[in-house]
């Protein structure tokens, strides 16, 4: 008895480390966002070597009469910090500048840590805790899931919730893997 159940936790682990996906840094995506005021989303990220990461995001936030363009760009490093109980997990450090234009103008720049972890060969789970200097500063904490259609295909969610007077967020999107 003991031998079959050994067997079956082996045979188990065993398939759940091959059913990894593989992270994907270089992609292109677009979608919708609510974020106090709501509007499409484009981003993209690319990795420009094994440790770094250049990423963009232009975001259009209506709300009443206001439109506000709000444009992050940035840089991840890809720590290889591993977790004991999760070796697959990717943690890195992100920094960048946040600048809203329109309506608003103000620019303001961010930092904090992240992780990426593949659950299973289609499902990505992701988080970040940041911190803002734009809009009287604020703190968030992102969490989010990318699902896989294809190797070059996700549909890709997350809330983000923020501190002080920032609304929490929602985005729901679409991405291209090249």
């Amino acid at each position: 008895m003991k031998k079959s159940i050994i067997s079956l936790t082996l045979a188990t682990l065993a398939f759940a480390a091959s059913a990894q996906a593989n992270i994907k840094w270089d992609y292109v995506g677009a979608g919708y966002t609510d974020a106090g005021g709501d509007g499409p989303y484009i981003e993209g990220s690319f990795r420009l070597d094994s440790q770094w990461v250049a990423d963009a995001r232009l975001t259009r936030l209506s709300s009443g009469p206001a439109d506000v363009n709000l444009l992050q760009a940035g840089i991840n490093y890809l720590s290889g910090f591993k977790l004991d109980f999760s070796p697959t997990t990717q943690t890195y450090v992100l920094a960048g500048i946040d600048h809203a234009f329109g309506d608003a103008d103000d620019t303001g720049v961010y930092g904090g840590v992240g992780l990426r972890h593949p659950l299973t060969p289609e499902v990505e789970l992701y988080s970040e805790a940041t911190y803002h200097t734009i809009a009287d500063n604020y703190g968030s904490l992102a969490g989010g899931i990318a699902y896989y259609l294809s190797p070059d295909w996700a549909i890709r969610g997350n809330i983000a919730l923020n501190s002080g007077d920032m609304k929490n967020e929602f985005r729901f999107g679409v991405s291209y893997q090249f």
